[in-house]
């Protein structure tokens, strides 16, 4: 597998959504398996126990590249809960002055803003960029990837797709009392998307409030996705169910966001927690 090797973690959580991060300098060995060490880590049986790992790379005092993996060792495009997690993580192990930093991805650069902390606890205010309803982008297989109908489980469905960069179908629901992990799971690896997809079940309260129950592709039921919640946002905003900043509240907590039309913008602000920290040892 991989040699034998101790390495600090942070195990950081939003709203649920936990991550164990680490430092990419602690992996001294080039021969690590990345998605191996994720699915050891994240196992909540014989792991530390989360939704996946986060590896961070100090590149300047106010600047990081975060790498994120699922709990089943796929590697992500973007991860909103992470990317406050890594300001966090940026603030405690690195000292990172200030309050604004860039985290950049595989995908692109994020500009996030510690609004408050006490060390442990942080509200983070990120920007997520703009949404993408490109089929490709999202990995659809036909041509327009809003309105697609599905019958998961033998049920009709209406999803709606956006890429966040990292794809999501939003289901509007009138209640939650329905087999939802099983639906997701199957869309999430249904062939219509060629690298599976992030399933959000979405029902509307006002024109200011969501409730959400997130399936995230490669992890299955979690307690909140802040891209999840994004993608929620854009598409009930789109579709004109929603206006302005929209509270989407999740079994783990709420999240504020915001899809700036005019700027093609997404902003989100919530919480995020240090959870505990230690030695894992591989």
């Amino acid at each position: 597998m991989f040699r034998k090797v101790n390495i600090p973690f942070i195990k950081i959580e939003g709203l649920g959504n936990d991550y164990i991060f680490i430092d990419q300098g602690s992996l001294r060995s080039k021969s690590m398996s990345l998605p191996a060490l994720s699915r050891a880590v994240s196992h909540r049986r014989f792991g530390i126990g989360s939704d996946g790992l986060i590896v961070v790379k100090k590149l300047d005092v106010a600047s990081a590249f975060m790498s994120i993996y699922n709990s089943d060792g796929s590697k992500a495009e973007f991860c909103g809960n992470g990317l406050r997690g890594t300001a966090l993580y940026m603030k405690s192990v690195y000292k990172a002055g200030g309050n604004e930093f860039s985290i950049d991805t595989s995908w692109s650069q994020y500009q996030v803003m510690i609004v408050k902390s006490d060390g442990k606890s942080a509200k983070v205010k990120a920007s997520f960029g703009a949404p993408s309803f490109d089929s490709k982008a999202v990995g659809y297989i036909g041509s327009n990837c809003l309105g697609i109908k599905a019958s998961p489980a033998g049920v009709l469905r209406t999803l709606y797709c956006v890429a966040m960069p990292n794809p999501h179908a939003v289901i509007f629901v009138d209640n939650f009392d329905l087999d939802w992990q099983t639906e997701g799971s199957l869309i999430e690896k249904s062939p219509m998307f060629k690298h599976g997809i992030n399933v959000m079940f979405a029902r509307v309260e006002s024109l200011k409030r969501i409730s959400m129950m997130p399936w995230e592709r490669g992890s299955g039921p979690t307690m909140a996705c802040g891209s999840g919640a994004a993608a929620a946002t854009v598409i009930s905003t789109l579709l004109e169910l929603t206006k302005g900043p929209v509270t989407v509240q999740m079994p783990g907590g709420t999240l504020s966001t915001r899809w700036d039309i005019a700027q093609n913008e997404v902003y989100q602000e919530g919480l995020t927690r240090i959870a505990f920290s230690g030695i894992y040892s591989t």
